[in-house]
C-alpha cells in the first residue's frame, strides 16, 4: 500500500532519514567512496555562476558542466540546503547572514549531500558497458527520488528494485541511451506503484509525455500541499562518472543556484582553502521579469509553502494576494515561487509582475554587493550574448573557459551549434516579454530597477537588443 506523509516536518525527516540508511548501505559495499576520504573544506577551485532566476543559468551550467577538469552537482543545490536546515523556515528569507554558525554534525552532512553528487562529463556513451557506473547510476536516482516525491514513504530495497528493473527493461530494447527514454520508462514504472507520481513535473518535453501517457492530463498546481524539497520541474539525472578526490584537490569545482546571489560571503566559509571564482550572468529586466511571470503561473518553480513553515521562522504572515497569481488557484493563497529575498512580505499583495521585478531587482543588487567587495575574480557575461548566434557564443564559451582556466581545445564537443531547452515553460523565442509590454513597461519607471539596469549595462532606451 501506498503510504503519504502529511506534515511537511515528517516529510522532511523521512528524506532525511531515508538517504542516511542509503548512505550507510552504500558505504558497506564501497568503503572508498570520495565522500568518506574529504569534504567540502579540501577543494581548491571553485566557480559560482550568479545571477537572478531566469537568467539562462541552467542553460550555461548545462553546457559549462561538459567541460574537462569541470566537476560539478546534478543541479542547484536548494535540496541540499533544505535537508540540512539552511534554508526558509530557520531564516526570515533566503538570506544567510555569513556569520551564521552551522552545526559541525551539519556541516558533515551536508558536506557528504554536495560531494556523493559530484561528477564529471561523460557516462552516456558507457552506461550499458560499464557495471560500476550503471550501478552508481541507478543508486543516484534511488537518492534522488525521495527528494522529488517527500510525501511518499518509499523502501530503499523495493525503489532500488524498481529502478533497477526499469534499467534493465530499457537497456534490453538495444537502443542507444537516451535520458528523456529512459526517465519515460523509469516513470511508467514508479507510477504503476505509486499513483501520485506524475511526469508532468519533470523537465521532460510535452510531447514526449503526451506520446508516452496519452490519458494523463496536464498537471496544475504543486506536486504536493505541504513542501518541495527539490523544486519542479524536477531534474533528470545523466550518467556521469563520479568526482574523484583527485577532482576536489585540483580541478574546479562548478556551482549553480539562484538563491546562492543572497549567501554568497556565507557560503565561501565552507571551502575555506579554494579560490572562489564569479561568473555573473546578467539578463535584461523585461526578458528576465517576462520569465518569472512564466514561472509563477507555471506547474513548476514552486518553492516555499509559506504557511508551512511561518512558525518556526518567527514571522506572522498574511495570506498571499498576488494579482495576477492569487485569485487563480487556491494554491496561489500560500505558495511562493523562485527566490525569496529579504523583504518579501511587502510584496505578498503586490501585481505579480511587481513580485517578480522585486526579485530581478533584489537578486542582482546582492550580486552586486557581494562583488563590490569580491570582485577581483568576476567574469560578466550578458545572457542576449549566449543567444544571439553562433559566433557570439563560441566567443563568450571561450571567454568564460580562459576565466576558469581551462583548455579551450574542447569547445567542439560541447554542442554549442543547437543549445538545450532547460528548464523553460515554453519554446524559446524572440522578444517573448513583449506579450505583457503594457504591464511590464510601466517597471522601467522605477527608480530601483532603472539604476539596476544601468549598473549591469543596458540602456533601458535600447530595446532593440532586449531578446
Amino acid at each position: 500500500m501506498e503510504l503519504v506523509y502529511g506534515n511537511p516536518r515528517d516529510c522532511l525527516r523521512r528524506v532525511v532519514d531515508f538517504r542516511k540508511s542509503a548512505f550507510r548501505e552504500i558505504e558497506e559495499r564501497f568503503p572508498e567512496k570520495t565522500w568518506l576520504k574529504t569534504s567540502l573544506r579540501k577543494i581548491k577551485k571553485v566557480v559560482f555562476i550568479n545571477s537572478s532566476s531566469r537568467s539562462g543559468s541552467s542553460l550555461l551550467f548545462s553546457t559549462l558542466r561538459k567541460i574537462p577538469g569541470i566537476y560539478s552537482l546534478s543541479g542547484e543545490s536548494v535540496p541540499f540546503y533544505k535537508l540540512n536546515n539552511l534554508s526558509f523556515g530557520r531564516f526570515a528569507s533566503d538570506e544567510i547572514p555569513q556569520d551564521t554558525a552551522v552545526n559541525p554534525g551539519i556541516f558533515s552532512d551536508l558536506s557528504r549531500d554536495f560531494i556523493s553528487d559530484l561528477s564529471v562529463a561523460g557516462g552516456e556513451n558507457n552506461i550499458f558497458k560499464d557495471s560500476l557506473l550503471a550501478e552508481e547510476y541507478i543508486e543516484d536516482i534511488v537518492l534522488r527520488l525521495p527528494m522529488q516525491w517527500p510525501q511518499i514513504c518509499f523502501s530503499y530495497d523495493s525503489l532500488k528494485d524498481l529502478v533497477t528493473e526499469a534499467f534493465a527493461s530499457y537497456r534490453d530494447t538495444g537502443k542507444d541511451f537516451c535520458k528523456e527514454e529512459f526517465y519515460l520508462e523509469l516513470l511508467s514504472s514508479l507510477m504503476q506503484k505509486y499513483k501520485i507520481i506524475n511526469p508532468y513535473y519533470y523537465d521532460l518535453p510535452v510531447r514526449m509525455i503526451k506520446s508516452r501517457f496519452p490519458e494523463l492530463e496536464i498537471s496544475s498546481g504543486p506536486p504536493n500541499n505541504m513542501l518541495t524539497i527539490e523544486e519542479p520541474p524536477f531534474i533528470m539525472l545523466s550518467p556521469r562518472a563520479k568526482a574523484t578526490e583527485a577532482d576536489i584537490l585540483g580541478n574546479t569545482l562548478l556551482l549553480k543556484t539562484s538563491i546562492d546571489s543572497y549567501r554568497m560571503e556565507f557560503l565561501a566559509s565552507f571551502f575555506p582553502e579554494a579560490q572562489i571564482k564569479t561568473i555573473q550572468l546578467v539578463r535584461n529586466p523585461l526578458g528576465c521579469i517576462n520569465g518569472l511571470c512564466d514561472g509563477w503561473l507555471h506547474r513548476g518553480f514552486f518553492s516555499h509553502k509559506l504557511q508551512s513553515f511561518i512558525p518556526t521562522a518567527g514571522n506572522s504572515v498574511k495570506m498571499l494576494k498576488i494579482s495576477g497569481y492569487s485569485e487563480l488557484s487556491e494554491w496561489g493563497k500560500w505558495w511562493w515561487n523562485y527566490d525569496l529575498p529579504a523583504g518579501w512580505q511587502d510584496y505578498i499583495d503586490k501585481p505579480l509582475e511587481e513580485v517578480c521585478a522585486f526579485q530581478w531587482y533584489s537578486s542582482n543588487k546582492a550580486i552586486q554587493e557581494y562583488l563590490a567587495i569580491r570582485g577581483e575574480n568576476r567574469c560578466l557575461i550578458r545572457y542576449e550574448d549566449l543567444i544571439k548566434g553562433l559566433g557570439a557564443r563560441i566567443q563568450e564559451i571561450e571567454r568564460i573557459m580562459d576565466f576558469m582556466g581551462v583548455s579551450r581545445q574542447c569547445i567542439g564537443q560541447l554542442g554549442l551549434e543547437n543549445l538545450p531547452v532547460v528548464q523553460a515553460t515554453e519554446e524559446p523565442r524572440p522578444f517573448r516579454w513583449k506579450n505583457r509590454q503594457e504591464k511590464l513597461l510601466p517597471l522601467l519607471q522605477m527608480s530601483q530597477i532603472r539604476e539596476m539596469c544601468l549598473q549591469l549595462g543596458y540602456d533601458k532606451d535600447n530595446f532593440g537588443e532586449w531578446f
